[in-house]
């Protein structure tokens, strides 16, 4: 299917990390059918080149690079995917866009935050407190054995790490990684006289370390109220692979409303 389709516009998909490598991803293929979708991998990791210089790695440069990849690879329509911190960088595309209020041809149909956080301070303190809420269920534990506790309920609830999953976080980028890169980050909204943002769906899982308040919070950081929130039941995290059928259901209706 081209990427310029009239029908069933491509998904663009943004990945976690920072600096998760997006072949975790490849598993929409399976529960999104008869619609493109585009990887990448974003600076630092995957495919992608990984200077050991930190001053070239942001989240507005994140934006900057996304927009060369739209231009390059000549699409018009399409719906953005974002899971976990690629939520946050495809809400800051979106507010980039509207803020510019860009009129070149280019247009987001609809974009699904899955699992995103919209205040990083504020996950910190949830992942914390969920980690606590652990250990006097089960009395002492090592490092290895508490990560894997934590691993199976709140970030991949089955019996074992699935091995594309695995292999994304063993071979994650080290340079401008995980939350500590973005420490500080909470979502705000555009300037008032910023263009509409695309609508979006919202989406955690119902054990997912990312709590409904923290999705919730999204609420105030779009310009518009044409947001709609899901709570995936049995999931936690990394629902694509813990109920395919049910996250691709979710994520392929939504968007076909846009096309």
């Amino acid at each position: 299917m081209a990427l310029s389709s009239r029908q069933a516009a491509p998904i663009i998909t943004l990945h976690g990390g920072p600096s998760l490598p997006s072949s975790y991803l490849y598993p929409l293929e399976k529960v999104v059918p008869y619609r493109s979708i585009v990887y990448y991998d974003q600076l630092g990791c995957g495919k992608s080149d990984e200077p050991n210089d930190v001053s070239l790695y942001s989240i507005d440069d994140s934006v900057n690079d996304l927009k060369q990849l739209i231009r390059h690879l000549g699409i018009r329509r399409f719906h953005l995917y974002g899971h976990s911190y690629g939520g946050i960088l495809a809400f800051e595309y979106m507010k980039n866009v509207a803020r510019e209020n860009e009129k070149n041809g280019v247009e987001c149909l609809s974009a699904i935050l899955s699992s995103a956080p919209s205040d990083i301070p504020q996950l910190e303190k949830e992942f914390v407190r969920l980690t606590d809420k652990l250990i006097p269920a089960v009395g002492a534990l090592s490092g290895e054995e508490l990560t894997e506790l934590f691993r199976i309920n709140h970030q991949c609830r089955l019996d074992s790490m699935p091995e594309d999953l695995a292999f994304a976080y063993a071979n994650a980028g080290t340079v401008w990684s995980g939350t500590k890169a973005i420490a500080d980050y909470v979502a705000r909204p555009p300037p008032e006289d910023a263009a509409r943002m695309p609508s979006a769906l919202i989406t955690r899982g119902e054990f997912d370390f990312v709590s409904e308040d923290s999705v919730l919070g999204w609420k105030r950081a779009f310009n518009h109220m044409f947001l709609r929130f899901k709570t995936l039941e049995g999931c936690s995290h990394h629902g694509l692979y813990e109920n395919g059928p049910l996250y691709g259901e979710t994520i392929d209706s939504y968007i076909t409303e846009y096309d």
